[in-house]
């Protein structure tokens, strides 16, 4: 395994991103956190793209939330916010990525783990792999922009009752909520229920794929229905216009012979 705590490449046109710290369970350190939300901020200009995945190195966990022994240095009310607010920033440089986003969650997710994991626009999980908003078990809240992330995912009561119990969902307990998007099937690897995941998106043009995912962080942000009809309009047009657009045209417009 390679020194760098985070691993990326991109391979025909999806961004693949790991964090690599598996002796920590992946724990989220502020170096971390701050490379993460730089190279999303730079790949964010790559126009080739249709999606990124983010995992975790090893079988065990996705990530484990932030670095616990280097976060209780931080004794202040400022050094908490400063803390929270950067960490928010990493991870919405993430929701605001330009084209969806893919957690594949190797293994579990909890605390800020499981922040990062719903900053992602969709979650596939390996057939052991759980995740928990756990932070109340050291009395502290969400701080990532987690708690609104998982409310608007599975509904009010649903979501406070996550975070109220500090619960550990298993994968088809997360699936039924709406919180994971595919479970890997039994004996299928990770990697391969992502790609399967992947297959349909594959077959979208770029241009596309970030017009999609305007429109869709746009009602995550929650712009008026006006607003987002502008956001649709603006980049229907780009789309149309494209020679993408007008040799998939050809391909089904009946002959004029």
């Amino acid at each position: 395994m390679s020194d760098l705590q985070i691993l990326s490449e991109t391979r025909e046109h999806v961004l693949y991103v790991t964090i690599n710290r598996v002796e920590k369970h992946n724990a989220l350190s502020l170096a971390i956190l701050a490379e993460l939300r730089q190279l999303f901020e730079g790949a964010g200009k790559d126009d080739s793209l249709i999606a990124a995945v983010l995992t975790g190195a090893g079988e065990k966990t996705f990530a484990a939330g932030g670095d616990l022994r280097e976060l209780a240095a931080l004794k202040t009310a400022e050094e908490a916010e400063t803390m929270a607010r950067d960490a928010k920033a990493t991870l919405n440089a993430i929701r605001t990525f330009p084209v969806p986003v893919i957690a594949a969650m190797n293994g579990n997710a909890f605390g800020g783990g499981a922040e990062l994991a719903v900053a992602c626009d969709f979650r596939v999980a390996a057939s052991h792999a759980r995740i928990g908003f756990v932070q109340g078990r050291l009395a502290v809240s969400t701080a990532w922009g987690g708690g609104p992330d998982l409310l608007q995912l599975v509904g009010r009561a649903r979501g406070l009752r996550l975070m109220a119990t500090s619960e550990m969902l298993s994968p088809q307990d997360a699936l039924g909520l709406g919180l994971y998007d595919m479970v890997a099937d039994d004996g299928e690897t990770i990697v391969d229920a992502v790609e399967r995941f992947l297959e349909p998106m594959r077959k979208q043009a770029p241009q596309v794929m970030r017009t999609f995912k305007a429109v869709a962080d746009a009602q995550r942000r929650g712009d008026t229905r006006a607003e987002m009809h502008e956001i649709e309009t603006e980049m229907f047009v780009q789309t149309w216009i494209h020679d993408d657009h007008w040799e998939a045209a050809e391909k089904v417009l009946p002959s004029k012979g």
